[in-house]
């Protein structure tokens, strides 16, 4: 098989910000890493998926699965093969015996004694194969893609005190191998898969008239919405106002709720409230990179869009970049 470099990121050091905030907020204690993806034909065809036994022959696409990722395909794929050994530095060295049978004076014909020392080591912590496989289900596909469900074959329980380090694990593991990461209740359905590729918007009307209104409809989306998101949404919008913006854009998805506005046809800022850790600005695409999560987005080979981050003066950096893309 040829070795492929594959356009996403490989792994995370820590579970994604938004996949803990999914899993905390679903009833189910059971839950399952797993995602849906639109997969080009093209990419089918240039072999980037058949490291996950996606594969097209006469133009038609076979699927292997489940399949127990390859090891070549990322860190903790190999770990999910062969296991892992950690040196824990972190941690203070203990002692460790050490015995060999010496030869007497050096002369295995007068017999042999053992000799024992003991010196300090490291402890070292020991993770056995968990050989989980990727299943792979085909859910939509039209004349140009398919929408792929990849999911992984093990459970995970939130009440189990390894919960938070498996589900870092699981998260790895899947994401390294098909560029995506999320997670499900164990007996969600397709349709609660495939509504995550998309997002419902509703237009608001601008104005100074409007701002309140505008306030706590898009308040009224969130249940039992914290101070910080209150806070959150009054100064997007009233910061929003203040850039004349042709009309607001409200967008949901059964996870993700996202504010914007749209300055031009052409030119949208939109920021998903939840994570509001960042706003895009959009000059074209909008509806359709809007799917992506962050980590697709900023790995994306669609460079139509800028990300302003909010640090330091950063609603300074988007009046200059608007201004700049008006001239």
């Amino acid at each position: 098989m040829i070795n492929i470099k594959r356009p996403w990121k490989k792994n995370f050091f820590k579970t994604p910000e938004d996949v803990q905030t999914k899993s905390k907020e679903m009833q189910s204690d059971i839950q399952t890493v797993s995602g849906v993806k639109k997969v080009l034909f093209s990419d089918v065809q240039s072999n980037l998926y058949q490291h996950l036994g996606i594969t097209m022959v006469d133009d038609e696409i076979r699927v292997v699965s489940p399949i127990l990722p390859l090891q070549s395909a990322g860190r903790y794929s190999g770990y999910n093969v062969n296991g892992r050994t950690i040196i824990r530095r972190d941690l203070p060295k203990v002692n460790k015996s050490y015995s060999v049978e010496v030869p007497n004076f050096g002369d295995w014909s007068k017999g042999s004694h053992d000799m024992s020392w003991t010196r300090q080591v490291f402890e070292r912590t020991h993770w056995l194969p968990t050989e989980i496989s990727i299943i792979v289900d085909i859910l939509e596909k039209d004349d140009e893609s398919i929408i792929f469900k990849f999911s992984l074959d093990r459970h995970l329980d939130r009440k189990h005190q390894s919960y938070e380090d498996d589900l870092l694990f699981h998260c790895n593991l899947l994401q390294e191998n098909t560029g995506i990461c999320d997670i499900f209740e164990s007996n969600a359905n397709e349709s609660d898969y495939t509504k995550t590729l998309y997002v419902n918007w509703e237009i608001l009307p601008p104005g100074d008239q409007n701002i309140a209104r505008n306030i706590e409809y898009f308040i009224s989306k969130f249940k039992d919405p914290s101070t910080q998101i209150i806070d959150t949404v009054t100064d997007r919008i009233r910061f929003f106002e203040s850039l004349q913006p042709l009309q607001y854009i409200v967008g949901e998805s059964k996870f993700s709720r996202y504010i914007g506005a749209m300055l031009k046809d052409d030119l949208v800022l939109l920021e998903n409230v939840r994570y509001g850790n960042a706003v895009y600005i959009f000059q074209e695409d909008w509806k359709d990179l809007s799917q992506l999560s962050r980590i697709e987005l900023l790995h994306s080979q669609n460079k139509n869009f800028i990300r302003i981050v909010h640090r330091g003066n950063w609603k300074n950096r988007i009046f200059n970049t608007i201004r700049d893309l008006f001239v």
